[in-house]
């Protein structure tokens, strides 16, 4: 399988080779601005442009990100340090999602575009060791001195739905703004094996959904010159009400300052900053053991309260003729610059008293998008 995905890769790369002898590098951003690689903004930023009255377009993006360990604040964190008041502690976490985002054009300003999500979480733990382990007639000894435990869900996520309208009407410049809603698709009910049992309620990173309908505003405004664009994003995601396991997760904002380089009319590479914060997870599910003697991704306070900085790099390709015209390859990762995990704070004499979160290792977005 891996295999079929690099060669699916390299097919699409010639794709894009051969055709960009067909098309001319512009030498003035006219019309031309609205047909080369970085038209589109990076990877990363999915509500940046509108499509003309009565156009289709339609996109499939994958999204990775991977975290691994432990980290209270700017400071990392061991196992031995988890372990004085968990049974587990965190080793790896693999976030992916699939989206699925047909767009199409109302009028030449207006566009409505949906996302559909399918989630995939798995996560391993380290084990609290246990040197030895007596029992009547034997004695059991680990071997190891961290066993991982795994755990895995898959789903539907929450499906958002958009309305984008563009206030400038130059082909070289688009002012973006966008009203979303974030439908309760994704399940908060995902059961698996804990150390509450074999059929439990999964913490709240391996739910696939928010369980609550959610605002998504955004501002998006984009700048391209002879070689060179660039532009800004704002974006939020603003949880309303609690869901039906009387909790909601933290309310998301982002800022994204982004430039790229046009490399030839199909090929453009960018960089992009992104300042990123998550405030603390509200309330409580009753079905979590909040206990300090599970392990840190079931208990509230180690959650949200997160202010991230990161860095990342992207490629945009572009095909200008043949059949294969207008069809965009995006691709864009990063890893994080500054992270500050500080959680919920706990109240006074709680235990354990201080949060536990996994810090974020790389991201991983790649887009192909075709406008019909």
């Amino acid at each position: 399988m891996k295999k079929v995905n690099i060669l699916l890769l390299v097919a699409l790369l010639q794709i894009f080779v051969v055709n960009s002898t067909k098309g001319q590098d512009s030498s003035s951003c006219d019309g031309s601005c609205c047909r080369r690689a970085d038209d589109l903004a990076p990877a990363g930023i999915m509500v940046d442009h509108v499509h003309e009255k009565g156009k289709l377009g339609i996109a499939y993006s994958y999204m990775n990100m991977a975290m691994q360990g432990s980290q209270s604040g700017t400071s990392s964190v061991s196992d031995n340090q988890v372990f004085v008041n968990y049974m587990m502690a965190p080793n790896k976490m693999n976030m992916q999602m699939h989206m699925l985002m047909p767009m199409y054009g109302i009028t030449d300003k207006l566009t409505a575009m949906v996302m559909i999500n399918y989630n995939i979480n798995t996560m391993s733990m380290n084990m609290m060791p246990m040197s030895t382990m007596s029992m009547p007639g034997m004695v059991m000894t680990n071997p190891t001195a961290n066993m991982p435990a795994n755990m895995k869900s898959s789903g539907l996520g929450d499906t958002k739905l958009y309305l984008l309208y563009n206030f400038l009407s130059s082909c070289n410049q688009r002012l973006v703004v966008a009203a979303g809603v974030s439908l309760p698709t994704g399940s908060i009910n995902v059961r698996g094996t804990t150390m509450e049992g074999s059929n439990s309620i999964m913490s709240y990173c391996m739910q696939l959904g928010t369980g609550t309908y959610n605002l998504l505003p955004s501002i998006v405004y984009a700048n391209q010159f002879n070689h060179f664009s660039f532009g800004v994003a704002f974006q939020g995601n603003i949880k309303l009400g609690v869901n039906s396991h009387n909790y909601s997760l933290g309310n998301e904002s982002s800022f994204s300052p982004w430039a790229a380089y046009k490399v030839a009319s199909w090929a453009s590479i960018s960089l992009r900053g992104e300042g990123y914060y998550m405030s603390a997870l509200y309330g409580y599910d009753n079905g979590i053991n909040q206990t300090a003697s599970s392990d840190p991704t079931a208990n509230v306070y180690n959650y949200g309260s997160k202010k991230l900085i990161n860095g990342l790099v992207g490629i945009n390709l572009y095909s200008p003729k043949s059949c294969f015209k207008g069809l965009h390859l995006l691709i864009e990762c990063g890893m994080p610059l500054y992270q500050n995990l500080q959680g919920r704070p706990f109240p006074t004499g709680v235990a354990p008293q201080q949060e536990f979160q996994m810090p974020v290792k790389y991201t991983l977005t790649a887009r192909l998008q075709y406008n019909f």
